[in-house]
């Protein structure tokens, strides 16, 4: 028989004591569980990068429980939720948004907004409901406890989903927002390889991307090398994004972009094409 699993992500940070109190919660609950640390560097309330990350993860585990915090509203009026997943596994975690786009991934069997009460959890803290609520149910789901048991039923409709607003796409240019950022300063966004389509944006067309006044040259390309070091690369990345990148460097920092929604604005660059491998290497209309 397979061991039941709950992942983890959050914006705690990886090397938070408050880390810790979740797999200690979901291990005394649980004994034999296995856990995997999805995330922990989601900027600190960043909830629509959060989302992504849990949309982009979740699948590679579809039976899993998971287990998800980053609540800047904890102890206010948003709700705790439980969600069924129709492949069997379950999402876990404040109802701010955080949860929808993997729900509308996975698809959605049920849904209850959890009650303390039902959870043993007695007067739950107003500050700690990851260690409190979420790692609870967690572990109950993992458990094999049934989803009515935790609370009462909402409509899969009425969870919250993060705002992911379209591009704007005009021949030569596309303007967006940063969907969010990781460690090598990789600046992902709300835009995909069909807005550069859209676009007349080609593979070796020379680009450039604006956010909140700094500029970067880039090159529409395929991966890190097909750029010099230090240069800007515009591709599309491993979860389908468009992305802005620098080899060997970090885009974020050079447009100064710390976190999801940032405005960003690419532009195509009149002149001779650069030329990457796989490129075409025409010119510019």
């Amino acid at each position: 028989m397979t061991r039941p699993a709950v992942t983890l992500l959050t914006d705690y940070g990886p090397h938070s004591e408050h880390v810790g109190a979740l797999h200690a919660v979901l291990v005394a609950r649980c004994p034999g569980l296995e856990r995997v640390d999805l995330a922990h560097d989601v900027p600190q309330g960043d909830v629509r990068w959060g989302a992504i990350l849990l949309a982009r993860l979740a699948p590679i585990l579809p039976d899993a429980v998971h287990l998800a915090v980053v609540d800047p509203g904890v102890g206010g009026a948003r709700r705790g939720l439980a969600v069924r997943l129709a492949g069997g596994g379950a999402l876990v975690g404040p109802d701010n948004g955080l949860l929808g786009a993997a729900a509308d991934r996975l698809g959605v069997s049920g849904a209850v907004t959890l009650d303390p009460a039902r959870l043993g959890a007695g007067d739950v803290p107003a500050t700690f409901h990851g260690r409190d609520l979420f790692a609870p149910a967690a572990a109950r789901l993992a458990a094999g406890d049934p989803i009515d048991a935790l609370g009462d039923r909402i409509p899969p409709g009425d969870i919250a989903r993060p705002d992911l607003p379209d591009p704007e796409v005009a021949p030569g240019g596309i303007i967006t927002e940063a969907a969010g950022l990781d460690r090598f300063g990789n600046v992902a966004l709300l835009a995909g390889p069909g807005h550069l389509e859209l676009a007349r944006i080609a593979p070796g067309d020379r680009v450039a991307v604006l956010c909140g006044g700094r500029e970067l040259p880039a090159v529409v390309g395929r991966t890190f090398g097909d750029v010099p070091v230090g240069d800007g690369l515009l591709h599309v990345d491993s979860h389908g994004h468009l992305a802005v990148a620098v080899n060997l460097g970090s885009a974020a920092a050079l447009l100064g972009v710390t976190r999801s929604g940032a405005r960003v604005a690419i532009s195509r660059v009149r002149g001779p094409a650069g030329r990457v491998p796989g490129g075409s290497g025409a010119a510019n209309p």
